[in-house]
């Protein structure tokens, strides 16, 4: 997906938290070159990510096939463990990645066993089939983790 940019999640003004998943691409037609960008959603089946921010998503390739990578963020609790106090109260969302293939619209999750907390406000990297994720903010254990890893996916 050439000059593609993809939006995932964040929230809005009202405070909601959106699992939503829209791809930003620019079209340059014609001979003055006039720039156009359109936004569309995205529509994904399978284990699909819940609503979340400070999160990352970034692209990689491998095998010449090219994916999506979404990992950390953070939400709001689940319904079920909610109360009145707590309504607004975030968590972490568990140390899981995200693989998307955007041409078919397919997610799965792999879990991450090396990590025991979800982590926020990272940086992530991609270098052709390798993200890099440095830093970070972790709620549970309220720490800055002065760790880089990387992430290396293979694409079936």
């Amino acid at each position: 997906f050439p000059e593609s940019y993809l939006i995932h999640g964040g929230r809005t003004p009202n405070n909601e938290i959106s699992s939503s998943l829209y791809m930003l691409t620019m079209d340059s037609r014609g001979c003055n070159r006039k720039l156009t960008l359109c936004c569309k959603e995205k529509e994904l089946v399978g284990e699909v990510p819940g609503a979340r921010y400070g999160h990352t998503i970034s692209m990689v390739q491998s095998r010449g096939k090219t994916a999506c990578v979404l990992f950390g963020g953070r939400s709001y609790m689940p319904a079920g463990e909610r109360t009145t106090e707590s309504w607004n109260s975030v968590v972490d969302c568990p140390p899981q990645v995200y693989l998307f293939d955007l041409e078919f619209g397919c997610s799965s999750v792999h879990a991450l066993p090396e990590l025991s907390d979800g982590q926020s406000f990272h940086l992530a990297l991609a270098r052709e089939d390798c993200v890099y994720i440095l830093g970070g903010h972790s709620l549970t254990s309220d720490s800055r983790p002065p760790r880089l890893f990387r992430l290396h996916v293979e694409l079936l």
